[in-house]
């Protein structure tokens, strides 16, 4: 048997690095035409590796051919480059490998798709939209949010547009790709996380009246709040907000309602009623971690992390994480690195990280540290987050850093090391629209826990304008 051929490429947003990924996914969708046409086609079986654009060296499409070793080193995949010389059919299944972004360990998962699970997605994607459109790409090409795009693109024979975001999400700079993907009666597609949705709202008329022109702006990877929703519809987007994840190839429920082909139910496990999803967009397998899927009436359910329910409308209803894992503007956090990451902070004694309601980022990291020593004003409060802030960045990275620090003299424990969530996620969620930048309130000392000082850190990434939003044309084989 001829082992598949292993092809690294970058994603992210940048023009170059976008276009080795759509060229990659172009070719999976050739290789699965041309073997539905003709099944002993052969062309060898390629599996194509989305990354980071930092982790990949430049490189053409053909000279993206890696070993497993190349792909998978022993530092960052333990053991998976040995697992997959060993076993001829390690591969089965998966066309393409896309990394979620992160997990309740803090370490993201390698999932294996198979294109007919992406071409599924696609397909189900235009059942439920207004039929193959022109997309708009603003989110990174090496998580599935933005590979979905520029398979959905493939699928339809269109060339997606390009926003480049590696600098910061400037809304203005849709405004090329707006105009390309509406050039025509076909329709215009734009996905967004809740951050960008809010961003455009922000920018005015100048960015909302073009926006209106689309046929869907699909808005997924965190929670929406309904606030910033009404502000969407009422400036005349079309908006729907999606629920899936990396291992349902992205979106699979639309506005409630899950995609022709999906099947998802309410299930009691571990004594939360938990999610699961049937249908043919499910993932192969993780790489790397244990199977999530139990099989029941002769269908494989996949086991998500999602606690929810279905209305007797058929409504799925998210109402959030089993875990604690944060979602903010669209990326997933855990709080245990966080944590750990502010504990060394040596000002500090103790720490509890969580997420609180923002209108921006459906939910910012918050962190509450017991200090040695309560700062005694606003300005001490304001430098202690700070000094907290970079901290933890130096340590896990700016991104899952804490954007909301509140000092307080005890936790709320309820035994040996086991906090007493509830107390800390409603105190968290009761200040997070209490006090602006820089604000200074001082309250009363609640029991179980002790709050005198609130900061607030907004620490938004610079934003940086583009020019243009470039088109990708077919790429060559």
């Amino acid at each position: 048997m001829t082992a598949p051929r292993l092809l690294v490429v970058p994603g992210g947003t940048a023009i170059g690095a976008v276009a080795l990924a759509n060229a990659s996914i172009h070719k999976l969708v050739e290789l699965y035409e041309e073997r539905q046409a003709d099944p002993d086609h052969p062309a060898p079986h390629t599996v194509v590796v989305l990354r980071a654009p930092e982790d990949v060296p430049p490189a053409t499409l053909r000279g993206s051919a890696v070993t497993p070793e190349e792909a998978f080193p022993q530092d960052r995949y333990p053991g998976l480059a040995e697992a997959i010389n060993a076993d001829p059919n390690f591969f089965d299944g998966i066309d393409l490998v896309v990394p979620t972004s992160g997990s309740s360990a803090g370490t993201p998962r390698l999932v294996g798709l198979s294109i007919e699970a992406l071409i599924a997605s696609a397909k189900a994607t235009e059942l439920a939209l207004d039929g193959p459109g022109r997309w708009i790409l603003a989110l990174p090409a090496h998580h599935i949010a933005g590979a979905i795009i520029l398979l959905r693109a493939a699928v339809a024979e269109t060339n997606p547009q390009i926003v480049d975001t590696s600098e910061g999400f400037d809304p203005r700079a849709l405004l090329p790709a707006i105009q390309g993907a509406t050039q025509d009666d076909m329709p215009g597609y734009l996905c967004l996380v809740p951050t960008q949705l809010s961003q455009c709202l922000d920018a005015g008329e100048e960015v909302v009246g073009p926006m209106r022109s689309l046929a869907a702006i699909l808005v997924g990877g965190a929670a929406t709040n309904q606030q910033l929703l009404a502000r969407a519809t009422e400036a005349g987007l079309k908006v729907h907000l999606t629920y899936g994840m990396t291992e349902t190839a992205g979106g699979c429920v639309y506005d409630g309602k899950p995609l022709p082909g999906t099947s998802v139910r309410a299930v009691d496990w571990d004594g939360r009623t938990r999610l699961a999803i049937h249908g043919p967009t499910l993932m192969t397998r993780y790489l790397d971690a244990d199977s999530p899927f139990f099989d029941e009436g002769g269908h494989r359910w996949l086991l998500t992390g999602d606690l929810g329910i279905i209305r007797a409308s058929g409504k799925v209803e998210v109402r959030g994480r089993a875990d604690d894992v944060i979602v903010s503007g669209g990326l997933s956090i855990a709080p245990g690195p966080v944590r750990r990451a502010v504990r060394s902070f040596e000002a500090i004694s103790d720490a509890w990280i969580l997420g609180t309601p923002d209108e921006k980022w459906g939910h910012v990291v918050t962190a509450l540290v017991v200090v040695d020593q309560m700062p005694s004003d606003s300005l001490e409060m304001a430098e202690l987050g700070s000094a907290i802030r970079e901290h933890a960045a130096a340590h896990i990275g700016r991104a899952q850093a804490p954007r909301r620090v509140v000092a307080v003299e005890a936790l709320p424990y309820l035994g040996f090391d086991k906090i007493d969530r509830a107390a800390a996620a409603g105190r968290g969620r009761g200040l997070g629209h209490r006090a602006g930048v820089g604000a200074l309130t001082r309250y009363p000392d609640p029991c179980p826990l002790q709050l005198h000082w609130w900061a607030w850190l907004p620490f938004l990434t610079g934003l940086k304008a583009h020019a243009c939003a470039p088109s990708l044309p077919p790429p060559h084989p």
